[in-house]
């Protein structure tokens, strides 16, 4: 049943018809939901053993993750909404992400109202697709996965949440934004032996679950915007990790539905959209 909730939320990937726009691009900074395209975390400049050795951990899975040739991950995450009136409401979404580098991708939400949405890469045309609403819109994009997402989120204007973890940038990227890092114990999470950390960048509070051993990967992250009305919070538990999956080709190939109309990005009716530059950042 969809959801009958009158206050506010953001959307996904795509929301519905508005004026004559029906698949908007979500604000990456706004309001009504923290900006969850990028993780704000990295390995700050590091003093006590406990701080060198979360900074050692938190950069081997940045490594690890960026060193991935393919990848497939199931992860269900909620997101608070602060309202006028000060309370949290929390929504949440789940994905399906099916990644091969260097220039694929395939992403599948399904929001806890039950919109159904499909963000897919094939190496030169990005494609979103509203299964709902039965409408979809395709931007030319030729490179690479990180000149993909970026587009997608700099100049489309749309939510990826994470997108940071699904770029090969990501161990460059982590140096420059936290502020302070810690370890905080070995824990476990159904079963799987994990390092708890957490730090502070200049403006977000993270926690990062992450497994032990050789293949180190996220299993849990929490956000906390700490400087946001109402201090919300973004969090994410990961299931089914795949390293080496087998993926078919046509898992990337955009199959139109039968009756599904095609309509411009919201951006695309304002202005000319071209392709990403290889330097571009996935926030603005």
């Amino acid at each position: 049943m969809k959801h009958r909730w009158s206050g506010t939320r953001i959307a996904s990937f795509a929301c519905p018809a508005v004026i004559s726009a029906v698949l908007m691009a979500s604000p990456v900074f706004g309001a009504d939901e923290p900006d969850v395209s990028s993780p704000p975390v990295a390995a700050p400049t590091v003093a006590t053993e406990s701080q060198r050795e979360a900074a050692t951990l938190l950069q081997g899975m940045a490594q690890y993750l960026a060193g991935l040739k393919a990848f497939t991950v199931n992860f269900r995450s909620g997101y608070d909404v602060v309202q006028a009136t000060g309370q949290k409401v929390e929504f949440g979404e789940s994905r399906v992400v099916t990644m091969a580098r260097p220039d694929r991708f395939r992403v599948e939400e399904v929001a806890s109202d039950g919109t159904r949405d499909l963000a897919l890469f094939d190496g030169k045309t990005l494609t979103v697709m509203n299964a709902d609403s039965n409408v979809y819109a395709q931007a030319p994009q030729p490179g690479s996965v990180d000149d993909a997402l970026v587009y997608f989120v700099r100049d489309l204007r749309m939510r990826m949440p994470l997108a940071l973890l699904m770029t090969t940038r990501l161990p460059d990227e982590l140096p420059q934004r936290v502020k302070s890092i810690d370890y905080v114990e070995s824990a476990d999470i159904d079963g799987v032996p994990v390092h708890h950390l957490a730090g502070r960048s200049e403006d977000v509070d993270f926690q990062f679950w992450i497994t032990q051993g050789e293949h180190p990967l996220p299993l849990r992250v929490v956000l906390t915007y700490r400087n946001e009305t109402g201090q919300p919070q973004y969090w994410a538990n990961f299931a089914q990790w795949n390293a080496a999956p087998q993926i078919a080709a046509d898992v990337f190939k955009f199959t139109r539905p039968p009756d599904a109309r095609q309509i411009p990005f919201a951006v695309q009716r304002l202005q000319p959209a071209g392709p990403a530059k290889a330097t571009g950042e996935i926030t603005p």
